[in-house]
């Protein structure tokens, strides 16, 4: 196995998209084997040393950012397995991309549904937060496509867990009482009653085992989909517009997703055809057939009128092109906002919060209220996955008092989510940066619930600590 301890070469995995400073490691292991796994994990536990798995440091809350320890990178176990048209699965080791899973699937006229934004982001790293994206509204998240994993426990004890083979109550194990809200959510440990034990591991951050190899669903290449960015002349209508359109309740909807104003005039400078005079904009994505693509097309003509979208400025993407630059355009925003934290050299102040649907309004509302009666001068965005009722608002301070007061802000609205039944991390996972939150959201008991699951699977806590709790 390959060991490196060149502080140039450790210095590359000390950092993410948080932003998050002061990692350090005494050293990386590059394995390129599950056999090389088990020998580095051995080797911690026996010595009682920490280890931080990295990915593809995608991450947005500094769970691959080790403090201390060694770290041990997953870039060199990214073999695509097999891929299985018949059945629709594809087995793949940890290391490989979203966008190597997608590209080699679609040969075979396939699709891993999962969408996260980032493609450079590992399949490995998507278990670790049960990542999700914007077909999440149609999808669901990665938790909902993984059939099968094998988990290496810091023993050096290798699970392999097929969906539905192994409950926790066979086990009997310590896992967390606590009620999950009834959103999309990656805010600690997966507990329910009776849940199959492959559950416990998707969205437990490295912090239980390391996965090895994963077993995932796909299905058929999506037909044809109509995509549409609609512009409106308030966030309020904007809004209104979705949750009527979700009231259909039509299953070939992919996703809804929301940018306010700043976000918009934000991209301006390299999207000038965004009309003026607008202040919100909803793009949306569905599934079509060239039976339905007249009739589609007339409902959502006549719902956009209703909420006062003119089809003169709509973007419509009716061939390959144009929706590949609509999709540029929607992953162009965190894209543009992770840059701007690095420029400015900022922990990244954002939120990743869901709520249930007929408290979105109420939420959305609070953030509109708060943020103008705070600090109007703060530079604010809202935007992401309004159709799963989750919304990114990102705060860029720019003064230490900016800085303060993002930080209250920030703990205000999740106060507020978690009042509205909700999470604190819908998609993106705890890590480092939201223990606070965590806590907020559990309590106590719950954080020591989760402990109590931890220490039976990692009992000299080696792995990834500092993630969760």
């Amino acid at each position: 196995m390959i060991k490196k301890t060149d502080p140039d070469i450790i210095k590359s995995y000390l950092e993410d998209s948080s932003n998050l400073s002061g990692g350090y490691a005494d050293g990386v292991y590059i394995p390129e084997s599950e056999k090389d796994v088990i020998e580095a994990l051995k080797e911690c536990n026996n010595k009682k040393t920490p280890l931080t798995v990295s990915a593809g440091a995608t991450g947005t809350t500094g769970g691959c950012i080790p403090f201390g320890g060694w770290v041990l990178t997953t870039q060199k176990l990214n073999n695509i397995i097999d891929i299985k048209g018949e059945e629709k699965l594809a087995i793949v080791q940890p290391g490989v991309t979203l966008e190597e899973i997608e590209k080699a699937v679609a040969k075979e006229g396939l699709l891993y549904p999962p969408d996260p934004t980032e493609k450079t982001a590992t399949i490995g790293g998507n278990i670790a937060t049960n990542a999700s994206g914007g077909r999440g509204y149609r999808f669901g998240s990665t938790r909902d496509w993984v059939k099968r994993i094998k988990v290496i426990l810091p023993s050096g004890k290798v699970l392999d867990l097929k969906r539905g083979g192994i409950r926790v109550t066979d086990y009997s194990l310590p896992v967390p009482q606590y009620k999950m809200p009834n959103v999309k959510n990656s805010a600690g440990y997966f507990a329910k009653p009776g849940m199959d034990l492959i559950d416990l591991f998707i969205g437990s951050e490295g912090t239980l085992g390391i996965v090895s190899e994963i077993e995932i669903a796909l299905i058929s290449a999506l037909k044809e989909t109509f995509d549409v960015v609609a512009f409106f002349p308030n966030e309020e209508v904007a809004v209104d517009f979705v949750l009527e359109a979700k009231n259909k309740k039509d299953p070939t909807v992919n996703f809804f997703e929301y940018f306010d104003h700043n976000t918009l005039q934000m991209l301006k400078k390299n999207y000038p055809n965004i009309p003026n005079g607008i202040r919100a904009a909803v793009y949306i994505e569905q599934e079509i057939t060239s039976e339905n693509e007249n009739t589609y097309l007339d409902v959502w003509i006549e719902l956009l009128e209703k909420f006062q979208a003119s089809m003169d400025n709509c973007w419509l993407g009716m061939d390959s092109r144009k929706k590949e630059e609509l999709a540029k355009f929607r992953h162009a925003i965190p894209e543009h906002i992770n840059e701007l934290f690095k420029q400015e050299k900022l922990v990244k102040m954002a939120t990743d919060i869901a709520v249930p649907t007929n408290c979105f309004k109420e939420m959305y509302n609070f953030y509109v209220s708060e943020l103008q009666t705070n600090n109007s001068e703060l530079f604010h965005i809202k935007f992401g996955h309004i159709g799963e009722n989750h919304l990114h608002v990102n705060l860029l301070p720019k003064t230490e008092a900016e800085k303060n007061i993002a930080k209250d802000l920030v703990v205000k609205f999740v106060k507020k989510a978690i009042n509205l039944g909700g999470t604190i991390s819908a998609e993106h996972g705890v890590g480092k940066i939201k223990h606070e939150y965590l806590r907020e959201m559990y309590g106590a008991k719950g954080i020591n619930e989760m402990r109590r699951t931890k220490k039976s699977f990692d009992p000299n806590s080696i792995l990834n600590l500092g993630n969760i709790f």
